[in-house]
């Protein structure tokens, strides 16, 4: 059986995922390199046979209005971990799967990631480093120990739960918040869940770790870093749009923040008049501070099974949005679809 698959845009480390979908049997269809917009006419051209969507999509992205148009689509699919560019809720409400890219190597590489930002941060690595390679010895400030400390994770989904099983052996008290996670999951991993103000007040790094919605944007501002104490150590390897650039300048003003770790901005790539890219306290990195080849190598054979799983009514390896099960499994009744368990 032939699938008819619309791939969007798609980052090069991909290489060639539209051949290995024609492998399968696919009938790829690309979207125009300089779409920018779901206009009328692309939609009627592109999406009324689609039953796959694949892509990142760029500055397109995947609105209510398109999903909505896809009569025939069983399943949407990110290449990456990121789904800011499909409206999930909008596929959950259609009775859409959406796949993505949580590869094993991309949610352990970033909780490696976060692991070595707070070790590096709090043995003061790069007040060390620079000393040395400026011609000096021994920086003033020998560091704190991890040991001890508290570590706040905003988020404790996959890569949450990956971090605390990384800092297990640390002795260091780990705190979380997350209203969409059983707390009974945090127990084994020595997490205690609390509320988000609890965490800001208490939390020596905090760690965000959020996908990116309407309800996340800003989630931390001025009145959040107003909670907490003064030396804490920020990381953002989840999304730029979750902390206010502007409040960091501001923390980091008022020692608020000690420091900062930013892999994730609100405009990537940010511009070069952005102060945050040379702050002398702020550890940066271009949104790729967990990626590895290895991550790099599991993502398209990820997204080629997401589709094929997808397609074939069973659901994605990895999958964004499970509650849409029932929804789905309806949908692929109308569609004439035996959907797998």
């Amino acid at each position: 059986m032939s699938y008819r698959v619309v791939v969007g845009a798609m980052p090069p480390v991909f290489g060639d995922l539209v051949g290995m979908l024609e492998a399968k049997g696919c009938e790829v269809v690309r979207l125009p390199a300089d779409a920018t917009g779901w206009t009328r006419e692309l939609i009627q051209a592109y999406l009324p046979e689609a039953q796959a969507l694949v892509g990142t999509f760029a500055d397109m992205k995947l609105p209510r209005s398109a999903l909505e148009a896809a009569q025939k689509l069983r399943v949407v699919v990110s290449p990456i971990i990121g789904t800011e560019h499909i409206d999930v809720r909008a596929a959950t409400d259609l009775g859409i799967a959406v796949g993505y890219g949580a590869t094993p190597e991309n949610i352990l590489g970033v909780a490696e990631a976060v692991v070595m930002l707070i070790a590096l941060w709090r043995k003061r690595f790069m007040s060390k480093y620079d000393t040395v390679r400026s011609g000096g010895w021994r920086a003033p400030q020998p560091g704190l120990m991890v040991r001890h400390s508290t570590v706040g994770l905003i988020g404790f989904g996959q890569i949450g739960q990956a971090v605390a099983r990384r800092l297990a052996g640390w002795e260091c008290e780990l705190i979380a918040t997350d209203p969409y996670i059983d707390p009974a999951i945090a127990a084994p991993l020595n997490v205690k869940m609390v509320d988000l103000d609890t965490l800001l007040r208490t939390a020596d790094s905090i760690v965000m770790l959020v996908t990116l919605t309407d309800e996340t944007w800003h989630m931390i501002g001025a009145p959040q870093f107003a909670l907490m104490k003064h030396g804490t150590f920020l990381i953002n390897v989840a999304r730029g749009g979750i902390v206010d650039e502007a409040a960091i300048l501001d923390a980091l003003d008022t020692r608020i923040l000690s420091g900062a770790a930013i892999d994730t901005w609100e405009q990537e790539p940010p511009p070069l008049a952005n102060p945050l890219r040379a702050h002398p306290r702020i550890i940066v990195t271009g949104h790729n501070i967990g990626h590895s080849d290895a991550a790099y190598a599991s993502l398209p054979a990820a997204a080629v099974e997401n589709t094929m799983r997808g397609l074939a009514g069973e659901p994605p390896l990895h999958f964004r949005n499970p509650e849409v099960l029932a929804k789905w499994r309806e949908r692929l009744s109308h569609l004439g679809v035996n959907s797998g368990d």
